[in-house]
């Protein structure tokens, strides 16, 4: 088990959250449209792999970020057609080969490809929109959340990144509450809301905790996370527009590069 790529354990969580929301949760997501979005990112991994001829197009680990992204993209995007959705997964994973940074000998994606599905979505696809809140802050989804999704990031050594995004994004919410001069009751149940649904766990655990597109020394990720909490936090409760960790992940995502030029350590590899 120690040698088992983490990404397996992604899939199995993801896979499993998936079909508790589609079943639970009524998820308004097609059986056509999931078929599609996985048939879309893996056919564009397979082209890309196989075109530019990479040491991993036969083996099974060459595909298995674009079975996470579609897992990710199910989850978090909606729309009221079938063609977003393969649309998105397409975008998404070519973006992989298309936009890259480093040195030449180990240049890796700078963006990740949820994150820049789900901001596509929110931005500029018509007729697709992002679906964050619909977990709720049931104890049964953030328990699946802490329990698969901190065992993935001890395994790729993404740890502080989660759980310096999750310490700073409570704290904001908290002492925004206590500002505002709520009330226990509803406050505890509003922060419990805003601080422990699932859009917001998933995003600690699979998204800004991305091996390959956070920085690579651990003190810069933990500097990093910290600022795209603050930053999410004044996107949307001081300026009022919505998704501001979706949003404000995918404008830090290009400052990765700098950091790792300050900080520089040897590149992530899975295994």
């Amino acid at each position: 088990m120690r040698y088992l790529d983490a990404r397996w354990f992604q899939i199995l969580f993801l896979a499993s959250f998936l079909t508790l929301g589609a079943l639970a949760r009524d998820f308004a997501l097609t059986p056509v449209q999931v078929v599609l979005t996985f048939c879309s990112a893996l056919v564009t991994q397979t082209a890309w792999q196989w075109g530019l001829d990479l040491p991993g197009k036969k083996s099974w680990g060459g595909y298995l970020s674009a079975i996470i992204s579609s897992f990710g993209i199910c989850i978090l995007v909606r729309a009221e057609n079938a063609w977003v959705h393969p649309l998105l997964a397409s975008v998404a994973m070519s973006s992989k080969y298309l936009i890259r940074t480093g040195p030449a000998a180990c240049k890796s994606h700078l963006l990740n490809p949820a994150n820049l599905a789900a901001f596509a979505a929110f931005a500029w696809v018509p007729g697709a929109w992002l679906s964050p809140g619909q977990w709720g802050s049931e104890s049964l989804a953030a328990l699946w959340f802490v329990a698969l999704g901190g065992l993935v990031t001890q395994r790729i050594s993404r740890w502080d990144v989660s759980l310096s995004f999750l310490l700073t994004w409570a704290t904001l919410l908290a002492l925004r509450l206590v500002v505002l001069d709520y009330a226990w009751n509803p406050g505890a149940a509003m922060w419990l809301q805003q601080a422990g649904n699932g859009a917001v766990l998933l995003f600690a655990f699979f998204m800004i905790s991305d091996p390959m597109t956070t920085p690579q020394r651990r003190s810069a990720r933990i500097a990093y996370a910290v600022t795209v909490a603050l930053l999410a936090f004044v996107w949307q409760f001081l300026l009022f527009k919505p998704h501001g960790l979706i949003v404000m992940l995918f404008l830090a995502s290009w400052t990765v590069p700098i950091w790792n030029s300050l900080w520089p350590q040897r590149r992530f590899a899975w295994r």
